[in-house]
């Protein structure tokens, strides 16, 4: 029988009723199999639970924590379920895809909208479900909601109380579960021994332009110690070029050794910085692209790779459209 590894994070799945419409989070692990008794027929599972919080406060020590306990056990296992909040999965998800190079096991990311304990839940499919999955041989970071598998580097939460919760806007499901799993996108597979990178810096802020923001806001990016902003702009990487314009601010960025990235506020497509004449001009000033990566996706990448390089930014100017997970497409440079 195929061996799994449940590590248990928190969130909405593990909370517990205390009365009638409020949830407690407490720990959930002594219980799952009360409430789901089969899962003992699909697998054979052992549980950790190396902390349980509010996904909102999920980070790069939890990343780290996460990374570091699949990566000892990856020979001990034959496939990975994280139970986690769903505000931040889709980063965690990101964080993992990045720092786990060469991946040889699923490891899938799953979690409700409503908790295990409740009467009408979506836990206990996603939760089994997800299990299934991995025992299979798709070998990538993934999430699981809603009867879709998704890459996990190119999701985002879309919903706050529907059950089908996450969305890929750029890039298939992986799978869809019915009465059979059906693969749909073909899915990444090692290349090489499994390498684990660590190492990530925070000085990278994420902004969102909006119609007449004073530009004199932006003013202080100049005055802190970020290296790298992820800044959303309209449509395909459009930004305003009359009174509220953002080209100077970039211009400083670039003078002083940041680095802007500029993705869209549109959930699907990719940036573009050639077809308006405010994304031409914040290339000129020293702006790049995102290409089709979710903000998510961008922002992680480049705290992952400030990381890498020791704060090199002109390195994560050359790398950031190359793809370390599958989160970009290769046709999607940072034009």
């Amino acid at each position: 029988m195929k061996r799994i590894l449940l590590i248990a994070t928190g969130g909405t799945m593990g909370m517990q009723m205390v009365e009638e419409g409020k949830f407690d989070p407490t720990s959930f692990v002594d219980e799952i199999f009360s409430f789901i008794p089969n899962l003992s027929h699909v697998a054979k599972i052992d549980v950790l639970c190396p902390f349980s919080m509010d996904s909102t406060d999920i980070g790069i020590p939890q990343w780290q924590e996460l990374a570091q306990l699949l990566y000892s056990n990856m020979d001990n296992y034959d496939g990975f379920v994280i139970i986690h909040g769903t505000d931040t999965m889709s980063y965690t998800a990101c964080a993992l895809s990045y720092m786990l190079s060469n991946l040889s096991k699923p490891v899938i990311l799953t979690g409700s909208q409503r908790p295990l304990a409740a009467l009408r839940t979506d836990a206990r499919t996603n939760l089994i479900n997800a299990i299934e999955l991995a025992i299979g041989a798709i070998s990538e970071v993934c999430i699981y909601f809603a009867n879709k598998l998704f890459r996990g580097n190119r999701t985002k939460k879309i919903s706050i109380d529907e059950f089908d919760a996450f969305s890929s806007p750029n890039y298939p499901p992986l799978a869809t579960v019915g009465l059979n799993i059906e693969r749909i996108a073909p899915h990444r597979r090692p290349n090489g021994l499994i390498r684990l990178e660590e190492k990530f810096d925070n000085r990278v802020l994420g902004l969102i332009a909006s119609p007449s923001l004073n530009p004199l806001y932006w003013q202080t990016l100049l005055e802190t110690d970020v290296q790298v902003v992820v800044l959303k702009a309209f449509g395909a990487g459009n930004l305003p070029l009359g009174n509220q314009s953002l080209i100077p601010v970039i211009e400083g960025c670039t003078q002083q050794g940041k680095l802007i990235i500029i993705c869209s506020q549109c959930m699907e497509g990719a940036c573009s910085l050639d077809l308006y004449e405010g994304g031409q001009r914040a290339r000129a000033a020293g702006a790049i692209s995102a290409g089709d990566m979710t903000f998510e996706a961008t922002l992680v990448k480049a705290m992952f790779l400030l990381g890498l390089f020791d704060g090199n930014v002109q390195r994560i100017r050359h790398h950031l459209s190359i793809s370390i997970a599958g989160e970009i497409s290769s046709h999607s440079g940072p034009n």
